[in-house]
C-alpha cells in the first residue's frame, strides 16, 4: 500500500487529528481510482471476450457468457454480483464516462 501512497502511515510515526482526515481521504480517493480502473478492465476483458467468441463461431446470443462469473471470481464477489458490477462498470465506462472519471 506505502509503495502506491509513500505518505500512509506505517505505525511508527505520531500524526495529529488532521492528518488522519487527510489520510483517510487519500485512501478514499486510492479507493476509487481502483474502483474506475476495475470498471474499465471489467469492460475491456468482457470486449476480447465477446471478440474471441466471435471469432470462434459461437453465436451472436451466446457470446459473452461467462464473463460476469470470471468477473466475480476475479473480484471474490459471487456470481450474482458479478453480474451486477459488469453491468454497472459497462453503464459507467460507456453511458456516464463523467461520472467515471469523477
Amino acid at each position: 500500500m506505502t509503495s502506491f501512497r509513500p505518505d500512509l502511515p506505517n505505525g511508527t510515526a505520531p500524526v495529529d487529528g488532521a492528518e488522519l482526515i487527510n489520510q483517510l481521504r487519500g485512501l478514499e480517493d486510492l479507493k476509487s481510482a481502483a474502483a474506475a480502473a476495475q470498471a474499465r478492465i471489467a469492460v475491456a476483458f468482457d470486449a476480447v471476450q465477446r471478440s474471441a467468441d466471435a471469432a470462434a463461431g459461437v453465436p451472436a446470443d451466446e457470446r459473452g457468457r461467462g464473463v460476469a462469473a470470471q468477473v466475480a471470481l476475479a473480484r471474490r464477489e459471487s456470481p450474482a454480483k458479478g453480474s451486477r458490477l459488469l453491468g454497472l462498470a459497462k453503464a459507467l465506462v460507456t453511458e456516464m464516462p463523467r461520472t467515471l472519471a469523477a
